[in-house]
């Protein structure tokens, strides 16, 4: 089967909306697929709904549908495949809308956080190109039979180096991205780097914090739809988007299917926040471990937004002071040379 793009997690949360709802009022499944197929706000959700609805007039359950149009992640395929065998597929659909709306809320929240340090970014670029390119050139001249310090040298060897071949510099950006980007797709260097970034100090325990609230958002939703303990792991596994942690819970998993406690395996692994394991030992030993994780979930909610802003107040001095050295060994370079001419007039 070729393989299909996957609904994002707002188109994900509008369709188990809509479909609960429908399905809630009365309307079989067929006619609530016919309806929803009818919004051509987005082609996508409706060639998908136009793909289930047709699985489904073969004799195929929602789940085995909603493989085969290869457009539904996994975990919530296994979650309506539970939620049909108990005969709950409204109050899980339910469910999987509200948390595709929070990961959609997660997601635009992040990509809000790393926007200012892009925008950052760039204009170092460009700054440092401005300078490069335009500014030292026209004060080469100038400074031509002035004994240039070492700083000045330098910085006149990366203009002469970026001006001769400042026509490549576009095709050298698109290599740079197009390299960074298959690097990230590697499983060991991708794996690395999430290590890294998850041990650093600071800034690591605020990323474990927002990986922890999507790996207890996952299974609470998982394990309420009536799955097991390991296959809740199984499928959480790649979803809270780091690859560190993804071989942590692969571990835990292994460590539970060996008759370990789910606390204790976390406990173990040591990737996750450390008050994690001691709040799920509670709700293992009450006998409500659903409730216990949902009841986590939405503690490391709030515990995420507030690591997110801790983030974003972290990155944006590091970015200005980073910018105002840039600028200042900048300056300095270009002054110093004036300086030096200036008092061998006098």
């Amino acid at each position: 089967m070729k393989k299909r793009k996957k609904l994002g997690a707002e188109r994900l949360s509008e369709f188990f909306r809509q479909f609960s709802v429908l399905v809630e009022s009365g309307l079989s499944i067929p006619e609530t697929l016919e309806i929803m197929q009818q919004d051509d706000t987005d082609r996508e959700f409706c060639l998908a709904c136009r793909k289930l609805g047709a699985f489904m007039t073969e004799g195929k359950t929602v789940g085995d549908a909603m493989e085969e149009t290869g457009r539904f992640p996994e975990p919530a395929i296994q979650m309506i495949r539970a939620a049909e065998m108990s005969g709950q597929l409204v109050r899980t659909t339910a469910r999987l809308a509200v948390h595709y709306e929070k990961e959609h809320r997660t997601e635009g929240k992040i990509r809000s956080a790393v926007l200012y340090p892009k925008i950052l970014v760039l204009m170092m670029i460009f700054l440092m190109l401005f300078v490069f390119l335009e500014i030292l050139p026209t004060l080469e001249p100038i400074l031509v039979d002035v004994t240039l310090p070492l700083l000045t040298r330098i910085l006149m060897g990366i203009s002469h180096f970026l001006y001769a071949y400042r026509y490549f510099l576009p095709v050298a950006a698109v290599m740079i991205l197009a390299g960074w980007k298959i690097l990230t797709e590697r499983v060991w260097f991708r794996y690395s780097y999430d290590r890294v970034i998850c041990k650093f100090p600071v800034v690591g325990r605020q990323i474990r914090i927002i990986c922890t609230a999507r790996f207890c958002e996952n299974m609470s939703s998982l394990y309420s739809s009536g799955l097991p303990i390991t296959s809740c792991l199984k499928y959480t596994e790649g979803t809270i988007g780091n690859r560190y942690l993804d071989r942590e819970i692969r571990t835990i998993m292994a460590r539970v299917s060996s008759g370990m406690l789910l606390s204790e395996a976390i406990r173990e692994s040591g990737g996750f926040e450390k008050k994690l394991a001691a709040v799920i030992v509670t709700g293992e030993e009450a006998g409500h471990l659903d409730k216990m994780l949902e009841r986590i979930a939405g503690s490391y909610e709030h515990e995420s937004d507030l690591a997110l802003n801790k983030l974003v107040n972290l990155l944006e001095p590091v970015m200005i002071l980073l910018i105002g050295i840039f600028t200042g060994i900048l300056i300095l370079g270009i002054m110093e040379p004036m300086w030096n001419m200036y008092g061998s007039i006098r």
